[in-house]
C-alpha cells in the first residue's frame, strides 16, 4: 500500500472531501457538538476513501485495496445531521 491515499466522491477521484455535521450528546440533553471529516486529514491507513450520499445516510467507507473491494470499515452518518459537504475536485 503506498503513502498516498485516493479519495472519492459517488466513485470518482477528487482532491479532498470534507463533511461538517451534528453530534447529539444523549447522556446531555440540548447539547450539540460539531464534528468534521477531513479526508485529507484522516489518519486512517487504507489505500481509497469514498463517499457516497445514499438515501439517509452519508457512507464513508475505507478501503485496504479498493480493486479487491477489501474493506477496512465503513461509516454511516446520518443526513439529517450533515450540515455541509464540501468536494474539492
Amino acid at each position: 500500500m503506498s503513502n498516498k491515499k485516493v479519495f472519492k466522491f459517488h466513485g470518482s477521484e477528487v482532491e479532498n472531501i470534507i463533511i461538517r455535521y451534528v453530534v447529539r450528546q444523549y447522556d446531555k440533553p440540548g447539547i450539540v457538538e460539531i464534528e468534521e471529516f477531513d479526508a485529507l486529514k484522516n489518519p486512517e491507513p487504507c489505500e481509497t476513501i469514498n463517499v457516497q450520499v445514499v438515501a439517509d445516510f452519508v457512507t464513508l467507507t475505507f478501503y485496504r485495496k479498493e480493486s479487491e473491494n477489501s474493506i477496512i470499515r465503513r461509516e454511516l452518518i446520518p443526513s439529517h445531521a450533515i450540515e455541509r459537504i464540501w468536494v474539492k475536485g
